[in-house]
């Protein structure tokens, strides 16, 4: 799950440090940097680095991985839409079956934060 949600961040918001993905992710930052270098073993992300006077090392997509985070970013879409549809009927099961994927779809504009103010409404906090 999180090498598609590292993906799909990358190809929303471009070049990003280990840091930042950790961050929007909620993820440990050593999680988060073993599973970059994974995916520039596999050929989908680059480490470069960026800045003159304050140099930070930045990752971001390659020709492959642009196709492999446009699927990853469609997968996202449709949880989202689930997740949605959840809201509004009051379906608990799959609102804690989305509950770790929340704050990804809120970064990516996914999920409109003002939909989750549905929630207080159905008494259903997991975040």
């Amino acid at each position: 799950m999180i090498r598609d949600s590292i993906l799909a961040l990358l190809y929303d918001r471009g070049e990003m440090s280990k840091e930042e993905i950790a961050q929007v992710l909620r993820q440990d930052v050593d999680e988060v940097e073993v599973n970059l270098k994974g995916l520039e073993r596999e050929g989908l992300v680059t480490e470069k680095e960026k800045g003159i006077i304050f140099k930070k090392k930045v990752y971001a997509l390659t020709p492959t991985g642009l196709e492999e985070a446009k699927k990853a970013k469609q997968g996202l879409e449709e949880k989202a839409n689930m997740l949605v549809q959840a809201i509004q009927n009051g379906d608990y099961d799959t609102l804690q079956e989305y509950a770790d994927d929340l704050y990804l779809l809120v970064a990516l504009s996914l999920v409109d934060a003002m939909v989750l103010q549905e929630l207080a409404f159905l008494d259903f906090f997991w975040i």
